[in-house]
């Protein structure tokens, strides 16, 4: 199996990605897809004020945080990803978990995606030792 990228393999890197395209298609979304069904069809940024990309932004920023970790971490030859990753994921479940009844089932595919890359590194790293 060929390490490319930061020294991950293929799928770890796609899990990587695709946390990073989760969180920007939901601040994509916030500003294009109808959130409401109401007598007038707004989206989340127009029913709720430009204040809502803060938060609709987190899993986007989170997902960048762990994957920067993970890149500085390969690159000083460190296994594992690190305990700030492993909060930023735990802070993003966190995030879907509380949100559960709102935007947290589109939230969750961001700390899942990271999950599974951070445990792929984690194996990898054991595999080295």
């Amino acid at each position: 199996m060929s390490a490319g990228w930061i020294g991950l393999d293929k799928w770890t890197r796609g899990w990587l990605l695709a946390s990073v395209v989760f969180g920007a298609g939901l601040l994509v979304a916030a500003f294009t897809v109808s959130a409401y069904n109401g007598t007038a069809s707004q989206t989340l940024v127009q029913a709720n004020g430009g204040k809502v990309i803060f938060v609709v932004a987190i899993p986007l920023v989170g997902a960048l945080l762990a994957i920067w970790t993970i890149v500085v971490r390969r690159g000083h030859a460190q296994h594992g990803v690190g305990v700030f990753t492993w909060l930023v994921i735990g802070a993003l479940g966190a995030l879907a978990l509380l949100g559960s009844l709102t935007i947290g089932p589109f939230v969750a595919p961001v700390p899942i995606c990271l999950l599974v890359a951070a445990l792929r590194t984690q194996e990898a790293g054991r595999a080295k030792s």
